[in-house]
């Protein structure tokens, strides 16, 4: 009988890390993705989560996303976010955002595995950066809740529109 060296668990997890990372790599629209940890005893108000984004590339259109990873604690259908682009010249755009995460029977609408969801919004769409540079995103969470539990991390993903 042939002794497996590497166990049946262990197996399985590289096998989905290296075809996670074959799916990575071909991702040719991403521009930019990073996402933040938010601490475990959760997310103040005055704990801006900052992405800074070197941009290169004036002429083609992009598509601006939020991504947001929640789990079962997190106690609200919706997540209320306030985000600014500060652009390389010192402009500086202000918008709220209101990230549904459940429905109205509190089923979580993002992809997700256990306990854990994805949650994936379009924040701007066909978006030309007028300038190249360095353009930082601000997230600030904008709900009641001193300090918001439930929210894991939050991203930002820029990727290039697609006809």
């Amino acid at each position: 009988m042939k002794k497996n060296l590497i166990p049946d668990r262990i197996h399985q997890w590289l096998v989905i890390g290296a075809a996670s990372l074959l799916l990575a790599s071909c991702d040719t629209n991403k521009v930019y993705e990073a996402h933040l940890r938010i601490p475990d005893e959760g997310w103040k108000q005055s704990d801006i989560k900052r992405f800074d984004v070197h941009v290169a590339d004036t002429a083609s259109a992009c598509n601006i996303y939020v991504n947001v990873r929640n789990n079962n604690q997190y106690k609200s259908m919706e997540l209320w976010l306030f985000v600014s682009v500060n652009a390389p010249s010192g402009k500086r755009q202000r918008d709220t955002l209101r990230i549904l995460i459940a429905d109205e029977h509190g089923k979580w609408i993002g992809s997700g595995l256990g306990s854990h969801f994805d949650t994936r919004l379009l924040f701007q769409k066909d978006v030309r950066f007028p300038e190249t540079g360095t353009y930082t995103f601000e997230y600030e969470q904008g709900m009641r809740d001193e300090p918001l539990t439930g929210i894991e991390d939050v991203g930002l993903r820029i990727e290039k529109s697609t006809p």
